[in-house]
């Protein structure tokens, strides 16, 4: 159980969510990924502490597949975001004040490392493949992405194809 006052910071105006509006496959980790991608820009003066995340498969997979969240540490190098997302406020003013950058495909100045294995898809041989429709759960801060950081999901073994979702909270640093 966390002790974050979710509503608190939301009504502060520190919590946002970013979430694709188009279903996107998912890399393998690699410099160059897609899926959805949240970044703290180096020199941002501010920490996200991870609340939550969301996942629904909008494709039957066609072999078995891991989802995963995989984190870059932080880096000087700014990330390209190839296709831009934009960061809503949690609180629905539409406010986007967040320094957060988010995107459905990036070029990272290194690759990520997988943090969390989150769930996948099953696979029955000579059968048709199955995946849970929505997957949902909560970081509840463990984990924080500081300044030049990022975060994204990512897949091992069959690419995942789907919407993703992510909810934060933005902290001095």
């Amino acid at each position: 159980m966390s002790n974050l006052d979710i509503a608190s910071y939301n009504r502060q105006g520190k919590v946002y969510t970013l979430a694709n509006t188009a279903a996107v496959a998912t890399t393998a980790v690699a410099a160059t990924t897609t899926g959805l991608i949240l970044t703290n820009p180096y020199g941002s003066g501010k920490k996200l502490i991870m609340v939550d995340w969301g996942w629904a498969s909008s494709v039957v997979g066609t072999g078995v597949g891991n989802l995963g969240i995989a984190v870059m540490a932080a880096h000087t190098t700014a990330v390209t975001q190839t296709t831009p997302i934009t960061v809503r406020a949690a609180d629905g003013s539409g406010a986007a004040t967040s320094i957060a950058l988010g995107a459905s495909s990036v070029t990272l100045p290194q690759a990520a490392v997988v943090a969390k294995w989150v769930g996948g898809n099953i696979w029955v041989t000579g059968g048709t493949g199955d995946h849970p429709y929505m997957l949902t759960n909560y970081f509840e801060g463990s984990i924080v992405l500081v300044p030049g950081s990022a975060l994204h999901f990512t897949h091992v073994t069959t690419v995942l194809t789907g919407l993703g979702s992510f909810t934060w909270i933005e902290v001095p640093a």
